[in-house]
């Protein structure tokens, strides 16, 4: 069994290599921690990378995930003869641990102060963002200007199947999947599953920080939005009260399938609710995501 994780916006700062290699470093750490008997080296993990595909259709992407504010009008579009030239990560940075396996770690007045007013932030953007997608319209004015890349892959026929023959060149029919997607990965690898056919084996479909429950997204997915039947196993979705990007699960209508989709709240980190750094270290999706590995099931 193959584990495909589908990365999300915002990562072109890395490289294929470095990019993968991140994200397994992240979930080697969430491993050792809850000291499993798993070798990350032993599994079969692929990341496809579409980061660089952003830079070829000559846009750069003006959201700051951090701050929620356009980090520069002046190069939404960039110029034809210019290609942006992106500084590539080669190291990993020191990757910090979440609080759930530092319970009883004592924190400086200061860095309390700093965490409270990152909760205050976080409660007010999903609130704006409750609002939000109660207009469409508005919201994907607000996507299509501080989420190009979001934007590109729904409105954009050509770059969403370039991005879609990425993944598909690590998937063959009659292999077993974990599909492990983030953030914007939610909607690419939905769409993707919603083309395939039953061929192919998704044993379990895991989305983490999903922004699949908003009405903007859901508008320009694959109609009729149904769960896809390349999908063998559950779908599993976590989510985090802080992260506003998520801001609630998938149990609605179109998403209230049969079976129903798994919905799991989480924790990640208060400062940077919706990163990957918090949801692939996570204790449930680690747990979640090595099950089939731990407990086969006999065929």
């Amino acid at each position: 069994m193959k584990i495909i994780f589908i990365h999300g916006m915002n990562q072109q700062t890395y490289n294929a290599e470095s990019l993968k290699q991140h994200w397994l470093d992240i979930f080697k750490l969430g491993i050792n921690e809850l000291h499993l008997p798993v070798k990350i080296e032993n599994l079969d993990i692929a990341l496809p990378f579409y980061a660089d595909l952003i830079t070829e259709h000559q846009l750069s992407n003006t959201f700051d995930l951090d701050a929620f504010l356009p980090k520069s009008l002046l190069k939404f579009h960039l110029h034809k003869c210019v290609q942006a030239q992106p500084s590539v990560v080669t190291q990993s940075t020191r990757i910090p641990i979440l609080p759930y396996f530092t319970p009883n770690q004592n924190l400086k007045l200061s860095t309390r102060l700093y965490l409270g007013s990152q909760l205050v932030k976080d409660k007010a953007l999903k609130e704006f963002s409750l609002i939000l997608n109660n207009f469409p319209k508005l919201h994907e004015s607000l996507i299509h200007k501080f989420l190009i890349e979001t934007y590109l892959y729904l409105a954009n026929t050509e770059f969403m199947n370039e991005v879609h023959q990425r993944i598909l060149a690590c998937l063959e029919k009659g292999e077993e999947y974990i599909i492990v997607s983030h953030s914007l990965g939610t909607v690419i690898a939905y769409n993707l599953l919603q083309q395939l056919n039953a061929e192919y084996c998704i044993q379990r479909f895991i989305t983490l920080g999903s922004p699949l429950a908003f009405k903007v997204i859901q508008s320009k997915l694959m109609q009729p939005i149904t769960r896809p039947t390349s999908l063998n196993g559950d779908w599993h979705n976590f989510y985090s009260p802080d992260d506003f990007l998520t801001t609630f699960p998938l149990i609605n209508e179109p998403f209230n399938f049969n079976p129903e989709i798994i919905n799991t709240s989480i924790s990640t980190f208060v400062n940077s609710p919706h990163k990957i750094t918090g949801y692939l270290q996570h204790p449930a999706v680690i747990q979640n995501i090595l099950e089939l590995f731990l407990n086969p099931t006999p065929k």
